[in-house]
């Protein structure tokens, strides 16, 4: 049966009516535009928040596994770029063309430079000429629909077009798409060409449907959910990253590996948008105990996002400088560099998810360290916001379902959640400079143009190589 949903009123939990989860997942095409999110996560996090889901512990979602796929196609391999960002093929047209993306559950916007772009660096391009499936979206008086996204060092500018999309073995028909036509300069260095959003409609204002809903509406047969694995060893050629449509493979993790559940919330009405859980307590253990809570940073009630298209843990602004305060304690630090150090002379994190289930984040999960002693802890702020992030460091720790038919997110541990000690260490990060954390770091970044004649508000986060200082620049488009 189908799980109920649960709605907050004002940060406050009440019991609402039960409604089919059917009538919430199947969020209609016309729904309201996302909101920004600042660079660093800095500007306003204005949303209306709402809460939907229910979820239970170690309850089996799925019965298709790896094993049972028809061949190894329907595993999308992932790229790792030093545990920093993760790159995964998409194809396009009749006959398919194959370009790279981020696959964003933080956005719900596909987009990719298409062969009119004559200023897009090394990324590859698409070529609409070509294909006999493609269609130009325009206006009332036939031309073509504007695309813009401005981001700190740039922007993106292009035409919507509608096209066939193959995502592994899922061929999907009609996607709608921004085709961009040119990119800043600093946005031609972004590793992947485009973006692929897997997050919900209320984020989407370009590709609506959704990729999601249209492999739930063109695809009924396969089992609404997807799994990714993060590893945190770029070397790893036996358990690559990867992302798995309809289906997961939890031997990864170990033989009675099992998913902890939780729900994915909302608070108000509206359409879903992100993959936003409910958080009960983050605590900060003493370094030299694992078992004594030193403080806790979420006391009351606070909420996170399931994110993979940022790169570390996004703080809110009001408990960033206390949450580096409680981990550098004692160190020799300069913001999140630390020096003369190692993994074992920071703490545990204790993030206990709704409805009770404790996720430990290990120093090793969030700190890298030189061979030289130079440590880095993956954090950025989530400026103006109250929200965590839980990006890759988060998913790399705990092999993640995304389940859209239940509205929930599990986390994979075999017995006792014990972070991301169960694959490992990765290798050492090579220090002759600048921490290769700086030099890569994902900032969180706003977005905003206009499309079919609306302002358009999309929410992304792109690894890119210097620090974004994002800020939003409304431009005007033309109109239906």
């Amino acid at each position: 049966d189908a799980l109920p949903i649960w709605e907050e009123d004002d940060g406050e939990a009440h019991d609402r009516r039960y409604r089919r989860r059917a009538a919430a997942v199947a969020a209609a095409a016309s729904g309201s535009a996302g909101m920004s999110v600042g660079g660093g996560w800095d500007g306003p996090f204005d949303r209306d928040w709402e809460m939907g889901g229910g979820g239970e512990r170690n309850e089996g979602v799925a019965t298709r596994r790896l094993a049972d796929a028809d061949d190894g196609e329907s595993d999308i391999i992932l790229t790792d770029y030093y545990n920093n960002q993760y790159v995964g093929s998409i194809s396009l047209g009749t006959p398919l063309q194959a370009l790279s993306v981020v696959f964003d559950t933080g956005s719900s916007d596909l987009w990719i430079p298409g062969s009119g772009c004559k200023e897009c660096g090394h990324h590859t391009t698409f070529n609409s000429a070509t294909s006999s499936t493609y269609s130009a979206i325009t206006d009332k008086s036939g031309n073509p629909t504007l695309f813009e996204v401005d981001y700190g060092s740039g922007k993106v500018t292009g035409y919507t077009a509608s096209e066939s999309v193959g995502i592994g073995q899922l061929l999907l028909s009609g996607v709608d798409f921004g085709e961009v036509t040119y990119e800043d300069t600093e946005i031609q260095s972004f590793m992947m060409d485009g973006i692929a959003g897997l997050a919900f409609s209320g984020l989407s204002m370009v590709t609506r449907p959704t990729l999601l809903e249209l492999i739930g509406t063109q695809h009924p047969e396969a089992n609404q959910y997807f799994s990714m694995y993060l590893s945190n060893d770029p070397d790893d050629t036996k358990h690559p990253s990867h992302l798995l449509f309809g289906s997961y493979d939890l031997s990864i993790v170990g033989s009675n590996a099992t998913w902890q559940y939780t729900p994915v919330i909302k608070r108000g009405y509206g359409d879903f948008k992100y993959w936003t859980v409910k958080m009960s307590a983050l605590e900060v253990m003493e370094s030299s105990s694992s078992s004594k809570v030193k403080y806790d940073l979420c006391k009351s009630t606070c909420y996170a996002i399931v994110d993979s298209g940022t790169s570390g843990i996004a703080v809110p602004e009001d408990s960033y400088d206390a949450l580096i305060e409680l981990v550098t304690e004692g160190l020799h630090c300069k913001g999140i560099t630390c020096y003369y150090s190692s993994e074992d002379d920071f703490p545990e994190l204790l993030l206990t998810l709704a409805p009770d289930n404790v996720l430990p984040l290990l120093a090793s999960d969030y700190v890298s360290c030189s061979r030289w002693g130079e440590c880095v802890i993956k954090f950025q702020v989530s400026s103006g916001s109250s929200y965590w992030i839980l990006g890759d460091v988060f998913i790399e720790a705990y092999y993640t379902l995304f389940d859209v038919e239940n509205m929930r997110v599990g986390f994979a541990c075999t017995g006792t959640c014990s972070g991301g000690s169960w694959h490992g260490q990765g290798g050492f990060i090579e220090v002759d400079g600048p921490p290769y954390w700086e030099t890569l770091v994902l900032i969180g970044t706003s977005l905003e143009g206009h499309v079919r004649g609306r302002p358009v508000q999309l929410t992304h986060q792109l690894q890119l190589r210097h620090r974004l200082d994002a800020r939003v620049h409304p431009t005007p488009s033309s109109r239906r």
